[in-house]
């Protein structure tokens, strides 16, 4: 009755699935793990869960990323109820999974949300971006769900080949087909181990998937925070004020992005320059979109 799935790449996985083992297992219901590795290069203790009853461990041969690896294990998943969840997430409650399961008759589709643990200062840009901001504003994240995917047979946009908006993309389809969402608080912790350095380049990556969207017209602009200040820029003729910013004090926004006192203001400015190049690219190669 429940499928609980995980995609995974580049993480140790053990924890997490023996913690989820050990409550599934106590609660007398039909149940499985799976979990799909997306090609790590890295190693980890990872193949031992297998170890544990009712848990698959599936492998990409070549990395398909994130919407891939989850459509992957959607269609694995042999039970209605599924709970989905990111490999660097730890349930907080003694009773996660339970109390999901007893919320079944009150809708299909659950949101349990999300906190921040961390207190590596490499890591002091994501961890400040998810506590200041994230975790209390940021809707789309698709790191802690649980639904009914018998009923919704819901899919994720593979056509994301890199880092961002997939998430984002899932819920917008949630919202146009007008399923209701439920938010619970049954936080997992958020267990972030990415450097600054590597989220200021994932997030690069992600304004440029926002770019396409944008101009493919699969994203409205006024869909998203950061389209949607730009557009704004845009109708004021304000926009090559972003380049003169950019060649000014970019390198200097970068310092302090990668600093451990990073501000949050410049991270903003830093979305807006890098959305505003990626725009500029794909407009100077593709002049009719």
């Amino acid at each position: 009755m429940l499928s609980i799935v995980i995609p995974v790449y580049n993480y140790p996985i053990l924890p997490l699935v023996e913690r989820l083992h050990q409550e599934a297992s106590t609660l007398n219901i039909p149940f499985e793990i799976l979990v799909c590795d997306d090609a790590s290069h890295s190693v980890f203790d990872n193949e031992s869960i297998v170890q544990l009853q009712h848990t698959r461990l599936l492998k990409n041969q070549v990395n398909r990323h994130v919407a891939y690896t989850r459509n992957r294990l959607l269609a694995e998943a042999q039970y209605p109820w599924v709970l989905l969840l990111d490999a660097d997430t730890y349930p907080l409650a003694a009773n996660f999974i339970q109390t999901y399961l007893t919320q079944r008759d009150q809708g299909l589709f659950f949101q349990g949300g999300f906190t921040y643990q961390s207190t590596e200062k490499k890591q002091t840009l994501r961890l400040k971006y998810g506590i200041e901001i994230e975790q209390h504003k940021h809707i789309h994240s698709c790191c802690n769900l649980f639904f009914n995917q018998q009923q919704l047979q819901l899919q994720f946009d593979e056509s994301i080949q890199t880092y961002g908006y997939e998430d984002t993309l899932f819920f917008l389809q949630v919202q146009k087909r007008d399923i209701a969402i439920t938010r619970l608080n049954n936080k997992v912790a958020h267990l972030s181990t990415e450097s600054n350095a590597t989220y200021l380049e994932r997030t690069q990556q992600a304004c440029n998937v926002l770019a396409t969207l944008v101009l493919n017209q699969t994203i409205h602009p006024q869909e998203i925070q950061l389209s949607h200040r730009y557009s704004q820029l845009q109708k004021s003729h304000l926009t090559a004020l972003l380049t003169g910013i950019d060649l000014l004090i970019g390198k200097w926004i970068t310092r302090n992005l990668l600093s451990e006192t990073p501000s949050m203001l410049l991270f903003k400015l830093f979305k807006l320059i890098a959305y505003h190049k990626a725009i500029q690219a794909i407009q100077k190669t593709k002049p009719l979109l």
